[in-house]
This record gives structure tokens, C-alpha cells and sequence, in this order.
């Protein structure tokens, strides 16, 4: 008896796929960690049971399965569901007892029951999939924040300081032009007061009305004549 020829059969159970669904544009644009999700839930199909339709696959085993995290696997089902190349045929639920049911897929690649295969992906409509963010909360910001540079404030400033000192009538009036506050933006005058008991009333060079001495104290009166 000669021996049986070599075939190109495979030694032990395998995942086909499709060439045509391969090179379709939905499977070219999937990622790539989706892929490998979708050969792990196509595994569970078998030819003999037709269970096409209730295949399911949770989250937590296929995390286990590919290598990936459970958010990575939960995206990935929303990515193959996206491009047509699953329908879910039977929500998850909690289940009696706190004993989770995974949902149950429907590979449209196949066939299911009677009918023949859909192949929803081969009609995508080339919009790309995009995981939608959760909206930020909102949150509370400061008014007129101050940067620790101070480079955001371009206006000078003047400082009028009255003294009751022996300094000249020049050195009374001081300007300062100041770097280290981001938030102003105008102009603006303070004038400061010595409230020391030796002090005495004296009048400004620019002729404005004098401030000065005593914490309380009021002005000299100017006789009439004078």
C-alpha cells in the first residue's frame, strides 16, 4: 500500500479567514489589537453546532486571551461592531445571583441559521471609528490668574509717596515701574502715609492737597491774611 500523499492539510484546529474579507477597506482601517480580538471571538464559532449567533465572549476572557487590558478589549468590540464585522444578537445582564452573561455576536462574515452571510463590513461607509470621550467636569478656575513670571502686565505705574522727611521736594515724588504683577493692566496711584508723631504737615511740589502727620490730625489753620 503506498502512503497517502501529503495534502497541505493543518494538524489540529485552526481560525480560517477570508481573504476577501482581508482585504476589504473596513479590516485595512480596524486597528490592529481589534483583529486579533475578532480571530479570538471567530474561534469560538463551530461548523457542527451552527452557533453562529450566540457566540460570546466576555470582556474578561478575552483580556486573558489576547494579552490586552479589559478597556482595550471593550473598545475593540465597539471598533468591530462599528465597521459592520459583528451584530449583537443578545445584550449582557447581570444574571441570577450576580453571574454575569456575556452578550452574544453574530459574525456577518458567516452565515446564521438559514440564512446566508450578510457581510455588513463590505458596505461601510468609510467613516472611521472614534471613541467618544467622556464630557470634563467642570471645574472652578481663578479670576484674572496671575503668571509666577509677571511678563503677562505691559503698563507702568505710578507710586506717589508723601514723607515728612528731610528729603528734597525732587526725591517726595517716586515712580516705580513694576514687572512682578501679570494681572494689571491700567495705571493706577497709591499714595502711602508716614503716620510717624514727629512728624509735620508739608505740601507736595506738584501742588495737590498735603497728607501727612498725625493718625487723625487735621491741617493748620492759615490765617486770613496770610
Amino acid at each position: 500500500m503506498k502512503p497517502r500523499k501529503d495534502k497541505g492539510r493543518i494538524e489540529g484546529p485552526f481560525v480560517p479567514v477570508l481573504i476577501g474579507t482581508m482585504k476589504s477597506p473596513a479590516w485595512r482601517t480596524m486597528s490592529p489589537y481589534t483583529r486579533v480580538l475578532y480571530i479570538a471571538l471567530k474561534s469560538r464559532y463551530s461548523f457542527e453546532a451552527r452557533n453562529n449567533g450566540r457566540i460570546y465572549l466576555s470582556t474578561r476572557d478575552a483580556a486573558e486571551e489576547t494579552g490586552f487590558d479589559k478597556k482595550t478589549v471593550a473598545r475593540g468590540f465597539r471598533e468591530l461592531s462599528h465597521y459592520g464585522f459583528i451584530v449583537m444578537t443578545e445584550p449582557g445582564c447581570l444574571g441570577v445571583k450576580g453571574r454575569g452573561k456575556a452578550p452574544h455576536w453574530r459574525l456577518t462574515e458567516l452565515g446564521c441559521m438559514a440564512e446566508p452571510p450578510t457581510r455588513d463590513f463590505m458596505r461601510w461607509d468609510g467613516i472611521v471609528f472614534q471613541e467618544q470621550k467622556k464630557p470634563r467636569r467642570h471645574t472652578r478656575q481663578k479670576q484674572n490668574p496671575v503668571p509666577s513670571d509677571g511678563s503677562g502686565c505691559t503698563a507702568g505705574r505710578d507710586i506717589t509717596a508723601y514723607r515728612r522727611t528731610d528729603q528734597s521736594a525732587d526725591e517726595l515724588y517716586r515712580r516705580a515701574v513694576h514687572t512682578d504683577d501679570g494681572a494689571c493692566t491700567v495705571q493706577r496711584d497709591i499714595s502711602r502715609v508716614n503716620h510717624s508723631p514727629h512728624l509735620e504737615w508739608t505740601t507736595p511740589v506738584d501742588g495737590s492737597a498735603a497728607v501727612g502727620g498725625l493718625l487723625g490730625a487735621r491741617p493748620p489753620r492759615r490765617d486770613a491774611g496770610s
